[in-house]
């Protein structure tokens, strides 16, 4: 099996489909975290970065992309093989926006899609496309510093979220065919750096039967859409549980993320082995 590991793929996205060729930077973090990705990869011979010559990959297996941007498929052909059927470049920077998970509708008590911030309060803004916690930024509405307002005039629409006390981060995984058909993985519970950043990954059974019936419900209302848009492959649905002076409540859709993630493998279990080979 082969992958190219485009993990910076909302960079190209965030271009509008434009190419955009991965930095030393994030080739040296795909390379870190192979470990990591172990449960995804397996033993596959060959990774982005690089991928073999023309004809050295031949007899491994189907061929897998991060995200097939541009710049992945464009990867795969000039290394001489045969890129995988995969959704359009517009399909796949339509799904992925922030955008498109508000207009599932928010989940959120208090959060908007769109350019107009509230006077007063805290907030975390979110641009349309962000990962391993990168586009995002924290806000006192009534206490804003140059560096807020630089970030807020680079940002032409927004994800308006109030600032909440995350107690717990969980996620749900699936994979959606081209007929429309899709698969679910077991709920998983993230662990999360600061800055909102993968750490790891684990099945869990924390949750209640009303987030977990809310968890499930969001994930199908997302395979149904993501069909509906021209997406087919694998996706996760991020959520987590808040608490306030009312006590704790449950974010069931916080982040739609149409390709693999970290935790995708993890999630799907045997199903995985499955959908991959």
């Amino acid at each position: 099996m082969i992958w190219v590991l485009n993990l910076d793929a909302e960079d190209e996205l965030a271009l509008g489909g434009k190419m955009h060729t991965p930095t030393k930077a994030i080739e040296q973090r795909v390379r870190a975290l192979l470990p990591a990705l172990a449960p995804l990869i397996g033993d596959s011979r060959v990774h982005w970065p690089p991928l073999p010559h023309a004809g050295e990959g031949r007899g491994e297996g189907r061929i897998h992309c991060w995200s097939p941007t541009r710049f992945a498929l464009k990867t795969i052909t000039d290394a001489g093989l045969t890129p995988p059927r995969a959704p359009s470049m517009e399909t796949l920077v339509r799904v992925n926006s922030r955008r498109f998970c508000a207009e599932l509708g928010q989940t959120l008590p208090g959060a908007t899609y769109g350019s107009a911030l509230p006077s007063s309060g805290t907030w975390l803004l979110k641009r349309p496309f962000g990962y391993a916690g990168k586009g995002c930024r924290k806000i006192n509405a009534t206490q804003l510093t140059d560096a807020d307002r630089a970030f807020i005039a680079a940002s032409t629409e927004l994800q308006i979220e109030p600032l909440v006390q995350i107690v717990a981060d969980f996620a749900i995984h699936g994979w959606v065919r081209e007929d429309g058909t899709f698969q679910l993985g077991a709920p998983t519970q993230q662990i999360v750096d600061e800055f909102g950043a993968w750490q790891s990954t684990r099945i869990t059974d924390a949750l209640d039967a009303n987030e977990l019936s809310a968890l499930n419900r969001e994930a199908i209302r997302t395979a149904y859409a993501l069909h509906a848009a021209g997406y087919f492959g694998p996706f996760n649905l991020d959520a987590f549980r808040w608490s306030d002076a009312d006590g704790t409540h449950f974010q069931p859709r916080s982040e739609i993320n149409a390709r693999f993630s970290m935790g995708w493998a993890t999630g799907m279990g045997d199903l995985a082995h499955e959908l991959l080979r």
